[in-house]
């Protein structure tokens, strides 16, 4: 339902123009006034949004929501433009993944790379007990040969206080991450190990991106797929991608 009036929002709104740009001192009153009526959430973007009046909001660096330009009607949902059926709230948030993720760095990431050109470059939420992560991580040769550069940041589902999470941490303070990661996702247990790791920082992101399972996939576009997707399908999809991109 939420959808569906979305959606009529932006029907009506093409009778309309976009909404104006805040000026600074506009800007700062409205996020006061955010700040106010919506407590403990935390405003890191506004922007105009496809309907005049209404304006597009970042909360907490990863959800969007929609709220009036007086600050007091907040509607929750996604925004599509009915003429050219593009989903407009994920493309704003792809694009908030794609910069999180830039930010990251590669040296607390555990990366398989193809022998090859790199043709597409993947970044995966993966637990070592997830049957799903397993069944994606069996594929990886065939990733790999297929051109897809895969980069792994660890959420043990089951929290801190599990063996999953123990597991993954002795994982990435082994010397060689890539292989005891691969032997533990074929079933064996690693030996315990601890170390100054990434692994809480990692959960935490996921969370921020918008994670609700594993294995969680981020595109180089930023777009998010939840659940395990068979390798040739996958690449179908980021080919997909990168047509859309080149347009």
């Amino acid at each position: 339902m939420k959808q569906k009036l979305m959606a009529l929002a932006v029907l009506l709104a093409l009778f309309s123009t976009t909404a104006p740009a805040l000026a600074e001192s506009d800007l700062q009153a409205f996020k006061r006034k955010l700040a106010e009526r919506l407590p403990g959430a935390t405003v890191d973007h506004v922007a105009p949004s496809a309907i005049k009046g209404i304006y597009e909001v970042g909360v907490d660096g990863g959800d969007i929501i929609y709220v009036s330009a007086d600050g007091r009607y907040l509607l929750s949902g996604v925004m599509i433009d009915l003429v050219t059926q593009e989903n407009l709230t994920e493309r704003v948030l792809a694009g908030r993944r794609a910069k999180v993720l830039r930010g990251v760095p590669e040296a607390s990431m555990i990366i398989y790379e193809p022998e090859g050109e790199v043709k597409h470059t993947i970044t995966t939420f993966t637990d070592i007990d997830c049957p799903y992560c397993r069944k994606m991580h069996r594929e990886m040769p065939l990733l790999n040969r297929m051109g897809i550069r895969v980069r792994y940041m660890l959420f043990p589902r089951a929290g801190v206080a599990s063996g999953s999470y123990k597991k993954a941490v002795s994982v990435w303070c082994s010397d060689d991450p890539q292989g005891e990661l691969t032997k533990a996702k074929n079933g064996a247990t690693p030996d315990l190990r601890e170390c100054e790791n990434p692994v809480r920082e990692q959960m935490a992101l996921a969370r921020r991106l918008g994670l609700q399972g594993t294995p969680y996939t981020i595109t180089d576009a930023g777009r998010a797929i939840g659940g395990y997707v068979p390798a040739p399908e996958l690449l179908e999809s980021l080919e997909a991608d990168k047509r859309k991109a080149s347009q």
